[in-house]
């Protein structure tokens, strides 16, 4: 028994067969499938993708729903430049988020460009919502721009679990002194986070429905995005990064010219059925796993719909980080 446990352990990292009972681990890949309106789509199987690296077929071993407690980092951007329309709506989002995430799961609080509020993980609901209630009339300017605030997040999440997710609030990526945008980047990929977003500035799009000719990290190319929107040319770095983390990104412009910004009843409540949608999709995710594995290297993949079920599901988008890395042990839940 004693040497059949050690073997066990020591290769708990390989690629096993499908069981019910198997709890994911960093093999598995955290995906979801959307419709255009943001609604989880659920029931797919294994058949109903197909996966490709280094433009080869890669079988996919499983795919099973996941719903396990998760850990979700809430990011704040308390810039003066945000209205207080803009940051009140902030506010609503995120007490949203928080009130529609499973009760399992464990969050956490982080600001950017403002008074420092911070609440880490396996903190109660209600501590959560005092800090967001406390930075209603703060005016001290914080230390960490809005990347270094993600990079310090990253840093609390330890041993990657499936589904790790920061929800980055802000009006743009600016004002950092520690990190840049590769670098963070590359931590969201080595950490195996997934960077979900609601920008409150301008966000350069191209196209409402289909992969868009954007700026990405390698480079002006492909960006698939994730729920369908318009907008004004702006902030070209937000929705490459959260896109190719397996995240997406919510346009609420606060800043626009057209259109003053407010917060009306209706407002109020498209904001917390927006935030309701993204905690279903932080919950709610498939568990893929390759038969193939990466290197100590990072891999570029792609996931996708299988022809079937592009035909059966039109409009349906697939949420999933555009580069596997390799990790060193399981995930702990």
């Amino acid at each position: 028994m004693h040497s059949r446990y050690i073997f066990v352990s020591v290769l708990c990292l390989v690629l096993t067969a499908n069981s019910t009972a198997e709890q994911p681990s960093c093999a598995d890949v955290a995906v979801n499938v959307i419709q255009s309106t943001g609604v989880p789509i659920q029931g797919l199987t294994a058949v109903d993708f197909s996966a490709e690296i280094k433009k080869q077929s890669a079988p996919i071993q499983s795919v099973s729903p996941d719903s396990s407690p998760r850990r979700v980092l809430v990011i704040l951007d308390a810039t003066r430049d945000l209205s207080t329309e803009g940051r009140s709506a902030e506010e609503i989002f995120a007490a949203g988020l928080i009130e529609s995430l499973q009760p399992e799961d464990s969050l956490g609080l982080l600001t950017a460009r403002g008074a420092v509020r911070e609440v880490k993980f396996g903190a109660d609901r209600t501590r959560l919502r005092q800090a967001l209630d406390s930075g209603a009339n703060e005016q001290d300017k914080g230390k960490l721009g809005v990347l270094d605030a993600v990079a310090e997040g990253i840093t609390w999440f330890g041993e990657p679990r499936l589904g790790d997710t920061i929800v980055l609030m802000a009006m743009d990526l600016g004002d950092n002194h520690k990190t840049n945008l590769k670098l963070v980047s590359k931590m969201l990929e080595e950490h195996r986070i997934r960077l979900f977003g609601v920008a409150f500035g301008h966000l350069l799009l191209m196209n409402q429905t289909l992969s868009t000719q954007s700026m990405g990290r390698e480079g002006f190319g492909q960006v698939r995005q994730g729920l369908p929107f318009s907008g004004p040319a702006g902030d070209a770095d937000f929705l490459p990064l959260s896109v190719n983390s397996g995240g997406y990104i919510v346009a609420e412009d606060t800043a626009s010219k057209r259109q003053e910004f407010k917060v009306t009843d209706a407002k109020k409540q498209e904001l917390q059925r927006t935030a309701t949608a993204m905690a279903a999709i932080i919950d709610k995710v498939y568990a893929v796993r390759l038969q193939t594995s990466p290197g100590t290297h990072s891999e570029s993949w792609a996931l996708s719909l299988s022809h079937a079920k592009v035909q059966e599901l039109p409009g349906a988008r697939v949420l999933y980080p555009h580069d596997l890395t390799s990790c060193s042990q399981p995930s702990a839940h």
